[in-house]
């Protein structure tokens, strides 16, 4: 059963604050009962600029100078009593339209940027899906004139707890109930504990407001201690542990990353302890020279790639052709024409370097989420961190090393349990994909799943696999 968009707004105007069709606009407006600079602008899509096989709307929330772009899609299964998940992309700066269009998203950008293919692996199978373009400034997402960037995860988290309550209360409101998920990768590995623990907190000091059914988050590949990644390089570069035949680099250059470890992590421990801009910042060049940037400074065009340690980098910063072709699909005339962008939108661009700068002028990138993972398993959201083991940027290593140093009621079970070997369908067969632990304490489940061959972006590289992690994962399933 599919509710009608007439239906959903129908349902919304019985409870809320009136809702008006803009004249001369292609969207419907709604506005918010608890915020008269709250809205949200919205219209409904069909396949031509995404062969999705479900419903999908598109639109901007307005949360007063902050304008938020989102692509929603219904799940293809049972829209009514389905889940709903978010995702988002990393960076910070990081469009989540890569993750749409090259990862997990119904419809994958075709070859050239032409157009879209149906992706039997997208995750709205059996769950609906919302694309958000955040922190505002990335990709469609726009701010008004004479207001500042976010600066950090704290921020941006503040906007996208009111952005949610919106959606799920007023322009979709058979959502308010149904359980809610978070997910996405990389830098989202600060992006969601910071919103996930809004919600929660926003959730207990405002009863009487709509709620947000937080029930877990799932991070790939998450950067949630730069210390614990940054340590991981040795391992990553120096063994075969990620599934390599030969380790990276050669015993020179690993001699030289050990030995410039044990500054490297002290250093960042005095930032974490101290988080002063100047302070991390130095840490960072400190551990860039001795142990980073012998492998990142030469991850560029026909160099090497550190999303994929076996992989060659074909295009700046994301390394990976799909995303030129999303820029350049999603600047065609007809997408523009569907989208319906508003006149402060000239160009879209799938990484912000303004929202990159933001974030580079506080200590946020080099700080640890830690204590707010902790308050989410403390208060009953469940915590999924799932690996490409072929990925450098946030490798297996750093982020399992920071698994077991979660300092929680359940960190001494989950320490002391060995990784084991899980199995997936793969090509019609039951096949080991990679290996797992996890932990039930009596508020949460936190688990850690790797993936075999897959590197910073697992659905891209395992979808099949990617796709049974987050069935599993929304049923309670065990890996």
């Amino acid at each position: 059963m599919h509710l009608s968009f007439l239906s959903l707004l129908g349902l919304a105007s019985c409870v809320f604050a009136q809702q008006k069709e803009l004249e001369a606009s292609p969207f419907t407006v709604i506005h918010s009962p608890y915020s008269p600079t709250h809205t949200i602008r919205i219209r409904e899509q069909n396949e031509s600029i995404c062969a999705a096989g479900s419903r999908q709307y598109t639109g901007w929330l307005d949360v007063g100078a902050s304008h938020f772009f989102f692509w929603y899609f219904e799940s293809q299964n049972d829209p009514t009593r389905d889940p709903l998940t978010l995702w988002m992309t990393g960076g910070p700066g990081g469009s989540s339209m890569l993750g749409l269009f090259e990862e997990m998203g119904p419809c994958l950008i075709s070859e050239d940027g032409n157009g879209t293919v149906y992706n039997p692996w997208g995750w709205s199978r059996n769950s609906s899906l919302l694309f958000v373009d955040q922190p505002v400034g990335v990709g469609f997402s726009y701010l008004d004139p004479g207001h500042d960037l976010p600066q950090d995860s704290a921020a941006a988290a503040s906007d996208m707890q009111r952005f949610l309550q919106l959606f799920v209360s007023t322009a979709f409101p058979h959502l308010q109930d149904l359980p809610f998920h978070i997910s996405g990768e990389s830098y989202a590995g600060h992006y969601i504990p910071n919103l996930a623990s809004q919600i929660v907190q926003h959730n207990s000091l405002y009863p009487n407001e709509p709620q947000i059914n937080l029930q877990s988050c799932l991070v790939g590949n998450g950067f949630m201690s730069p210390r614990e990644s940054y340590y991981g390089y040795w391992e990553t570069l120096c063994t075969t542990n990620p599934g390599v035949a030969e380790p990276i680099f050669n015993k020179t250059r690993c001699d030289i990353m050990a030995a410039n470890m044990p500054r490297c992590m002290e250093l960042f421990h005095v930032c974490e302890q101290n988080p002063d801009p100047a302070i991390c910042h130095a840490a960072l060049d400190v551990c860039w020279e001795g142990i980073i940037g012998w492998y990142d400074d030469e991850s560029k065009v026909g160099g090497r790639n550190r999303f994929d340690i076996t992989a060659p980098c074909v295009m700046e910063d994301f390394c990976y052709i799909q995303a030129a072709w999303i820029g350049k699909y999603l600047n065609t005339p007809a997408v523009w024409e569907a989208l319906s962008p508003p006149e402060q939108i000239t160009e879209y661009k799938i990484a912000s370097l303004a929202v990159s700068v933001a974030f580079e002028a506080t200590s946020d990138e080099m700080t640890t989420t830690s204590d707010l993972v902790v308050f989410l398993l403390l208060n009953g959201v469940d915590y999924l961190v799932y690996q490409g083991n072929l990925d450098l940027a946030c490798n297996t290593a750093g982020n399992l090393r920071w698994a077991n140093s979660l300092s929680w009621k359940g960190q001494v079970e989950f320490a002391a349990k060995p990784m084991r070997p899980w199995t997936a369908v793969v090509n019609g067969t039951e096949q080991v994909v990679g290996s797992t632990k996890e932990v039930v304490t009596d508020t949460a489940r936190f688990a850690i799943v790797t993936v075999d061959g897959a590197g910073h972006m697992v659905p891209q590289d395992r979808p099949d696999v990617a796709l049974a992690i987050l069935d599993r994962w929304l049923t309670g399933g065990q890996f």
